[in-house]
């Protein structure tokens, strides 16, 4: 009989630890393109004849955003931790994506001091039953997020320029992730749509 030794779904992400989950709230609005966002990245070509036009680089339909609030707040929490799954909801085109929910890989995290029971609170309460008590590493990340924008100060973002269009001139928006809240939650299967970072 041939023992296997190695390989199939249970590998050294699913003996070492597994993964933690958070729900992060803020201003995160064209994470996604529906394809009228313009970035300000200008090709001019022409000459007299035809004329010289000035062309931006467009994202395309469905495509993240570079640049957006999102990924500038997921980058400050990739410093300490590999995000491994990403969930924009409720939708993940536009501007009414608001909330971002994340899986890290727990062997490879660095935020925080704990690591809670799953079995226990708060690890073990839905996301919107209130109050959930914040694990350490929930208040870090949300503080490392926060003070990206310190005070009144705001980044500014891409979006929509309203039409599809690559010759409009790209739209901006400012925001502040002052307000930002990041909690560790349960995850529950089926509620998001995940985009898997390469």
């Amino acid at each position: 009989m041939t023992i296997r030794v190695n390989g199939g779904i249970i590998n050294k992400q699913t003996l070492s630890g597994g993964l933690r989950f958070f729900k992060i709230v803020g201003p995160f609005a064209w994470t996604i393109s529906d394809g009228s966002v313009n970035l300000p990245v200008a090709t001019s070509g022409g000459g007299t004849f035809p004329p010289a036009t000035t062309t931006y680089f467009q994202v395309a339909n469905g495509l993240p955003v570079p640049g957006s609030a999102a990924e500038i707040a997921l980058r400050t929490i990739t410093d300490k931790a590999d995000i491994v799954v990403i969930g924009l909801v409720p939708v993940n085109i536009g501007a009414t994506t608001a909330e971002i929910h994340i899986a890290v890989s727990a062997s490879a995290f660095g935020w925080g001091s704990d690591t809670p029971p799953y079995g226990v609170p708060p690890a073990n309460q839905d996301e919107d039953q209130l109050p959930i008590t914040p694990t350490q590493a929930a208040l870090d990340m949300q503080a490392a997020i926060r003070a990206l924008t310190p005070g009144i100060t705001t980044i500014t973002v891409p979006t929509t320029t309203g039409s599809i269009n690559p010759q409009n001139v790209p739209a901006t928006t400012t925001v502040s992730f002052s307000t930002t809240t990041v909690a560790e939650v349960s995850f529950s299967l089926g509620t998001l749509t995940y985009y898997t970072l390469a």
